[in-house]
């Protein structure tokens, strides 16, 4: 009973996504760690693309999706084409784009840091989140907030 609730797919989404923020976050500060390093390519988390595409709704009657009255609605289900959200795990890419700099390293430092800064805001917003489902499941159990 209890895995059910702390398990549910609002729970596992929001670890998942907290997990990608962090990966993010640690990728980000590689990159801007080897800013001066010849050569160095950058990289960079693929996460809310591909969790989109696990989660987008096929056209399939009963498939056991919800119907949605919004485009911008998220559909959270267990399976799509044999993946399952609890094994979704994020994704790193190595960037070869173009250089312009002489010494082959494609890190810019302002766009890193502009990155950083949108992921430490995304990852806050995550904790919130999460929070509330914490405080949520606190008042069911309870009865009062």
């Amino acid at each position: 009973m209890l895995e059910k609730i702390f398990d549910s797919k609002t729970n596992v989404l929001l670890n998942k996504a907290m997990d990608a923020a962090s990966l993010r976050n640690d990728v980000i500060a590689n990159n801007i760690a080897n800013v001066s390093t010849p050569k160095f390519k950058r990289s960079e988390v693929v996460f809310e693309e591909n969790i989109k595409k696990l989660l987008e709704n096929d056209n399939e009657p009963h498939s056991g999706k919800l119907a949605t009255t919004h485009s911008k609605h998220m559909q959270i289900v267990g399976e799509n084409d044999g993946k399952r959200l609890e094994d979704f795990q994020p994704e790193t890419r190595l960037l070869e784009d173009l250089s312009f700099r002489n010494d082959e390293n494609n890190v810019d430092i302002d766009i890193e840091m502009a990155k950083n800064t949108k992921n430490k805001i995304n990852y806050d917003a995550l904790g919130q989140s999460m929070s509330n489902e914490i405080r949520l499941l606190r008042m069911a159990i309870t009865g009062r907030g």
